[in-house]
């Protein structure tokens, strides 16, 4: 399923080139997974791989790299057709006729004026370029790096496909930039709705949560348009991200038959074009567009790892019968519940996040975000497996059921739960009264003669609800309490009961 443009550095490069079917294998693949091999090497390094590229894979490169939402940026564009002016006029001709001719017009609006020498009146001493019939005269509009490239384009256009030439030339001078910039902008969405680049409000439509029907009806569906590829196999830095996930890649291995593979390939690649739409990630930077695959990747395992019951030898049947899309759809459904599960227990009446031990409110705060996230050593991580759902869900009822016990029985607690709970267990050995009572300084004076003799914690039978977190918090108190046995107390370091000055 993996690309053959295995190329990540430009050495892996200059292997390639010398291979006898390279340039076959550059223009039998996906503009994807060209772009993403350049962006590796970097486009400096690759300039030997330009003469090798379609016009239909400069489009791409075009597309993906020279737009901020609905806005053309002049910068990157350049750069890709100056890489393509150091091959020479004609190499650069045949990558001018792959892009938009839309995108070629709005780049020359602002750098020349175009006079109809039959039609208009050109001032005097105009000095203007004439194209090749003599129709049109181009008269630069400011000087530098942009126009340069410019009349770069127009003599490369000129001199090797003047009928675009002259068509680009006529937009320029009869359409204005506002049009010419709506029209280029439909006309790359439009293509790249094939490829899964959809707007960032579609592309996050892949986080619903729909039910699953068991079967691939439901998934995604995009009208092709003709002379347009759809997608291909999976571009070097789709496949990398993908290799970290064991059942996954176990899964994908099972699955024999070519065509599958194929369309696996091919939803996988739409399916991450998708997630970097939404994560609204510069293709151009790969650092950030490895965070938003491997997002990918996990969810699809937890999606997989879910419809297959954990059993490696349903995996390519469930490929057989689901889209990609969809069993990552519910792959993002068993995270999403937990977030549904801890905004139900944020909503128990009374509850305060303040009353929640630090890092249990940082367990349900990372919960409770649009991507449920999971902390790991004080870090938030990504869910990666069904597993990690599962634990995740498991203590989350656990606090759940600890606040629905403890809440009826301090409905107006001043501090954590952690804090309330240990101050009516020094209540109770002391007094026999398990409340919640601040600590006075003279009580302290109790509190230090019990202390004199050692730590000694009576039995104290608790429901089954509490057991784990009084554990940990009787275990914080003796920790604090133990080394002042013999000793004075001073109320103002004690920090697991509540003591009031």
């Amino acid at each position: 399923m993996g690309s053959p443009l295995r190329i990540e550095n430009k050495s892996q490069l200059d292997d390639f080139l010398s291979r006898d079917d390279a340039q076959r294998i550059v223009k039998s693949a996906s503009f994807e997974e060209v772009f993403f091999a350049m962006r590796a090497v970097g486009l400096a390094d690759s300039l030997d791989l330009l003469p090798m590229v379609t016009g239909r894979q400069v489009r791409g490169f075009i597309d993906l790299d020279c737009w901020r939402k609905d806005q053309f940026v002049r910068k990157p564009f350049m750069e890709w057709i100056a890489a393509f002016i150091q091959s020479g006029p004609e190499d650069t001709a045949k990558a001018l006729s792959g892009v938009d001719e839309y995108v070629l017009a709005l780049f020359l609006k602002d750098l020349i004026h175009v006079y109809e020498v039959d039609r208009d009146d050109p001032p005097e001493n105009t000095e203007m370029t004439l194209t090749p019939d003599s129709r049109f005269g181009v008269e630069p509009i400011e000087t530098g790096e942009a126009t340069t490239v410019g009349m770069l384009i127009l003599d490369a256009l000129f001199r090797y496909n003047p009928i675009l030439g002259t068509q680009i030339l006529t937009l320029v001078r009869y359409t204005t930039r506002l049009e010419l910039e709506e029209t280029a902008y439909d006309n790359k969405v439009r293509r790249l709705e094939v490829h899964g680049f959809v707007d960032y409000y579609e592309a996050m439509s892949i986080y619903a949560t729909p039910e699953m029907q068991g079967s691939a009806k439901g998934g995604p569906i995009v009208e092709e348009i003709p002379g347009e590829e759809i997608t291909g196999n999976l571009p070097l830095v789709f496949a990398d991200s993908l290799s970290g996930a064991s059942f996954l890649m176990k899964a994908l291995g099972m699955v024999t038959d070519p065509q599958e593979s194929q369309r696996i390939a091919q939803e996988l690649t739409a399916l991450g074009n998708r997630i970097l739409s939404a994560n609204l990630v510069n293709l151009g930077e790969l650092e950030g567009v490895r965070p938003a695959l491997e997002e990918m990747r996990d969810t699809l395992t937890i999606g997989l790892e879910h419809l297959t019951g954990g059993h490696l030898e349903r995996g390519a049947d469930t490929f057989k019968k689901n889209f990609v899309h969809s069993i990552f759809q519910m792959g993002f459904a068993q995270i999403a519940r937990l977030r549904t599960q801890a905004d139900v227990m944020v909503a128990i009446p009374g509850l305060q996040m303040e009353m929640l031990d630090p890092g249990d409110r940082e367990f349900v705060e990372a919960l409770r975000r649009f991507k449920p996230l999971i902390i790991q050593d004080g870090r938030y991580r990504s869910f990666r497996s069904l597993k990690d759902v599962d634990t995740a869900r498991q203590r989350l009822q656990s606090l759940t059921d600890m606040i629905r016990t403890l809440l009826p029985q301090f409905p107006t607690i001043p501090s954590t739960f952690s804090r309330a709970f240990n101050t009516a267990t020094m209540r109770a050995v002391l007094y026999n009264r398990f409340e919640v009572v601040p600590f006075t300084v003279a009580e302290l004076k109790d509190l230090e003669t019990w202390l004199a003799t050692g730590f000694d914690m009576p039995s104290i039978e608790l429901p089954q609800t509490l057991v784990p977190f009084a554990e940990t918090w009787w275990a914080e108190l003796r920790n604090e309490l133990e080394p002042l046995a013999g000793k004075r107390i001073d109320p103002r370091f004690v920090q697991v009961i509540l003591v009031k000055l």
